[in-house]
Order: structure tokens, then C-alpha cells, then sequence
């Protein structure tokens, strides 16, 4: 294991150690392996495991004083349980399993109270456009407002900086673009991950439409809706009603109801 792992020491000009940081990339592992953290973790500030098959984090609670820690590549779903890091700053979780954007915002933000940098590109979470062809600019801008929402305190998003006004749009209006999480509600299957909920309520509605549409052209071969089915009256409650009958005159809608004698 040790042939593969790189360290990089910083010293003080005593020459004693100051921080280490170890990359141990590109060896199929699925879990942190423990003798990394029983043998460096007291001293590493960043560690590198980039290019494994991680999908559980149990052992990171070995490196206490982590601030730097990056997991690109690897096979981190839903299910993973972030351990207690007050000085981790710097979260990478590109190109991993995540889908489920809430619950890893929830256990960011209770775990890792000092984070400042998070990346989650390429993961279902993220509607990031290279990674998916279903999604745009605009569901991206609604992702980062979300998560800037819920994370206030970052500096740094996937793979540009936070600037001001973004950070005060987020502020007033992030909350407004919580991103469902996909294949969670029927309805929202035909959206992007980066769909809002309203979204996903007008592509309901239109979908059912769509299928009494169906429904009653497959009752006849014209079209023509069944007799045996009684017409259901609809009611309105907006502002604007429907128009219930269709005036053809020679006067004017007004004006037709006026006689002489009333002149």
C-alpha cells in the first residue's frame, strides 16, 4: 500500500512537521483504508483518494484537523454519513452517485460547519450541462442559488467562485429553487434535475390533459366523446369565467337591448 501512497511534507524551519498531505488515487478501494489514518491522520491536512471505488467515509473520522478533502471519482451515493470535521474547508465530490441534493446539504451543513469550497459536478445532483444533455444554463443558475441558500457561508461553488449579487439573490430568493429530486414523484420524471417544483406541478397538469385527450378519442372513430359518459360541470373560481353563449346581430352587444321608447 505504502508504494503507492504519495506524501508531501511541510516543515517548520525546525524542521518539524507541520501538515502532510497524502494522495492515495487510482487504487480501486472501497473504503479509506485504516492504516492511512491510524499511522498519518493526527498530521494530514489534505488527502487525496481520487479515482477509488469509496462509497462509505468510515475512518475519516481519524483525520481530525482535515482541511482539504478530495473524493472525485468514486462511488458515493445517498447513503453515505459524513463525520464531524470543524476544520474541513475544502469538500470535492465530482463524478460520484449522489442524487439526493437535500439530504447531503442537511449533513454538510450540521457536519462540516466550516466549509467553504464544495464541488459536486458530474453527479445527478448537480444539473451541471456536461454532464447531462437535459439540462441548461437556467437549471444550473436555480441549482446554485439553492445550495448557496442552504450554504450561505461558501466561497466557492463547483467550478467558479460566489459573487455578491448572486449571494444576495440566493439570500432572498434561493429557497424558491429547491431541486426535486429525481424519479422520486412520477410527475417529475420528465424534468431535468434542475426543475423547480412549480415546474414539475404545470408538467403534471399538462400530462393529465394529455391522457383524457387520448381517452376520449379512443371512445369513437371520430373522436366524439361517449354518450354514456355525463359531461362534468366545472367550477370556476377565478377571475375570468367562460363565455356561455355567442351574440350574432346586427347591433351592437350594448345596444341591442335598448328600444325607442326607452329614448
Amino acid at each position: 500500500m505504502t508504494a503507492h501512497l504519495c506524501i508531501t511534507t511541510y516543515r517548520s524551519p525546525d524542521n518539524s512537521v507541520l501538515k502532510l498531505e497524502l494522495c492515495f488515487v487510482g487504487q480501486d478501494c472501497q473504503r479509506i483504508p485504516s492504516i492511512l489514518g491510524a499511522t498519518y491522520g493526527l498530521q494530514t491536512k489534505r488527502l487525496d483518494l481520487s479515482y477509488n471505488a469509496i462509497r462509505s467515509l468510515e475512518g475519516l473520522e481519524k483525520f481530525p484537523y482535515l482541511e482539504e478533502l478530495v473524493l472525485d471519482n468514486n462511488y458515493i451515493d445517498d447513503s453515505v454519513m459524513i463525520p464531524y470535521l470543524d476544520t474541513l474547508h475544502t469538500l470535492s465530490l465530482n463524478k460520484n452517485k449522489v442524487s439526493n441534493l437535500d439530504k447531503l446539504l442537511d449533513q454538510v451543513r450540521e457536519q462540516l460547519p466550516n466549509l467553504r469550497y464544495l464541488s459536486l459536478l458530474g453527479n445527478v445532483a448537480c444539473p451541471d450541462q456536461l454532464s447531462s444533455a437535459d439540462t441548461d444554463e437556467r437549471d444550473y443558475k436555480r441549482y446554485r442559488l439553492y445550495v448557496l441558500h442552504r450554504l450561505p457561508a461558501l466561497k466557492f461553488l463547483d467550478s467558479s467562485s460566489v459573487r455578491r449579487s448572486e449571494a444576495r439573490e440566493a439570500r432572498k430568493r434561493g429557497a424558491l429553487h429547491r431541486v426535486p429530486r429525481p424519479g422520486v414523484e412520477t410527475a417529475l420524471n420528465s424534468l431535468s434535475t434542475g426543475g423547480t417544483l412549480q415546474d414539475a406541478t404545470v408538467d403534471s397538469s399538462m400530462k393529465a390533459k394529455r391522457l383524457n385527450g387520448d381517452k376520449a378519442s379512443t371512445n369513437g372513430t371520430t373522436g366524439k366523446r361517449d354518450s354514456s359518459e355525463a359531461p362534468t360541470q366545472t367550477q370556476h373560481t377565478g377571475a375570468y369565467g367562460v363565455r356561455r353563449y355567442k351574440y350574432v346581430g346586427h347591433n351592437s352587444e350594448g345596444n341591442r337591448f335598448i328600444r325607442n321608447e326607452h329614448l
